[in-house]
């Protein structure tokens, strides 16, 4: 059985995207999913004097639970096009472990799958799209993505409407095929 490891790149404390996530892992039938939650690896925001002090151990703790599992899944928001700064400095503490153009997640082609949702129309899409660019610098190799827009529109009353939730099975279910 494959190993997941699943988290959000939101600190907020009502995400939708967490939201999103937990509509996805309860999806995944044919792994072991851990969900992560980023918020119990509190980090500083990187700087070159604070790591010259030395690299918080919080930082290698996150590195051995990418590195312990097969597989992520990322579900972010997107902040004026881009990721946002809590997941940035987690990205730029890890790359931190690593010599330049290493990966660390744990290998060169750790799949990894990408989502995003907002109540607007585009669901997050370009952060994704800039993301999946970069991943392979991290050490991932997307295997899919998912944008969810109108998100207000396509969860009513807690669950998603059909044809929203068949959309993730259908992403989920083809993720976890390429494992």
């Amino acid at each position: 059985m494959k190993k997941i490891v699943a988290f959000t790149g939101s600190n907020h404390s009502k995400s939708i995207h967490q939201q999103l996530l937990n509509f996805a892992v309860e999806k995944i039938t044919e792994s072991e999913v851990t969900m992560l939650d980023l918020s119990d690896y509190p980090l500083p925001i990187y700087s070159l004097d604070i790591e010259a002090n030395g690299i918080p151990e919080e930082v290698r703790k996150l590195k051995e639970v990418f590195v312990a599992n097969d597989a992520i899944i990322i579900a972010t928001p997107e902040h004026n096009g881009s990721m946002p700064a809590y997941l940035k400095n987690v990205i730029d503490w890890l790359s931190r472990l690593v010599p330049p153009k290493n990966p660390f997640f744990g290998d060169k082609h750790k799949p990894v799958l990408l989502m995003s949702t907002s109540p607007g129309v585009t669901g997050g899409s370009t952060n994704i799209k800039t993301m999946a660019e970069l991943m392979p610098w991290w050490g991932g190799d997307v295997k899919g993505t998912y944008s969810l827009g109108s998100y207000f529109e396509k969860v009513v009353d807690g669950k998603l409407t059909p044809e929203t939730d068949q959309e993730l099975t259908d992403v989920i279910k083809l993720f976890e095929a390429q494992l």
